[in-house]
């Protein structure tokens, strides 16, 4: 009796525990994407916070770099790509943010002061203020959104000394980046990667609905000469086929086009990201 009794009490434990796992690992199966970027970016030493717009919340990472001074010869700001907008091409994602954590992969490879000016209504701000699915769909590049982002690091850059800012767009990021270029007088660089900088040759390589409500970065004024300007592409990519990324380039003054054998839209910009940047830093 004693040794069963014993046995239905180590078969109840072992029930425990493997129930205890169960729910662990759905908890974390359960993660939200923003969660699973917050994440990630803890384990990278970066650290966050919100800032207001006029319309929107934004949440900014810093690398460790940025984290020690209010003094800044030169400033990296970090543009993140589209993330996940729709779930299988067909229903609109509740939360935008990336599954892919690249772009703070790359922040947390540079050794200069770096912020990621994160886009309204990602990073866990879906349900915050005057966001609609409408700011990761059509309206993903619109005028609002655009203006919200250079604002908000307007303010976050208040008591703070910067003689040169640095702008890097992943993706969707890229083109956000050359529509905000020339809104912020202190910008002297603009680096973009596989970045859909025509987003109407972009929807129309990919039979997707026209971004109508979102400006295109090739159909805006050129960029001032002030402004040096390097477009990576990679040859392999089917998301930003190479042709787009040249096809702005080639309309731009100071502006150079960099196509990387081998890469696709995601991989491999952390294998070389030092050395890409450096390059594009003393083109």
């Amino acid at each position: 009796m004693i040794k069963q009794r014993l046995t239905l009490v180590g078969l109840h434990r072992l029930f425990c525990i493997s129930l205890t796992i169960a729910c662990a690992a759905q908890l974390n199966g359960c993660a939200t994407p923003s969660q699973r970027f917050a994440e990630s970016a803890k384990d990278l030493g970066l650290t966050d916070e919100l800032l207001n717009s006029k319309i929107f919340i934004h949440r900014i990472y810093q690398n460790k770099t940025a984290q020690q001074t209010n003094d800044f010869p030169e400033l990296h700001i970090y543009l993140d790509g589209d993330g996940t907008p729709w779930e299988s091409n067909r229903r609109i994602a509740s939360d935008p943010t990336a599954r892919n954590p690249l772009i703070l992969q790359l922040m947390a490879m540079d050794n200069a002061p770096s912020i990621l000016l994160g886009r309204p209504c990602y990073y866990g701000l879906n349900q915050s203020q005057n966001c609609s699915p409408y700011f990761w769909t059509s309206h993903r590049y619109a005028q609002p959104l655009v203006d919200s982002l250079v604002e908000v690091l307007h303010n976050w850059l208040k008591g703070k000394r910067v003689q040169r800012l640095v702008l890097i767009g992943f993706s969707g990021g890229g083109a956000l980046a050359a529509l905000m270029a020339s809104k912020i007088p202190t910008v002297k660089t603009l680096i973009t990667l596989s970045a859909n900088l025509d987003t109407a040759a972009w929807t129309k390589h990919h039979g997707y609905s026209e971004l109508s409500q979102s400006l295109n970065p090739a159909q805006q004024a050129r960029l001032p000469d002030t402004i040096s300007q390097i477009h990576f592409a990679a040859e392999k990519d089917t998301n930003v086929p190479p042709a787009i990324v040249r096809s702005y380039a080639d309309r731009q003054p100071s502006a150079r086009f960099r196509s990387i054998k081998n890469y696709d839209h995601t991989c491999c910009w952390t294998d070389q990201w030092p050395e890409l940047l450096f390059e594009a830093l003393n083109q």
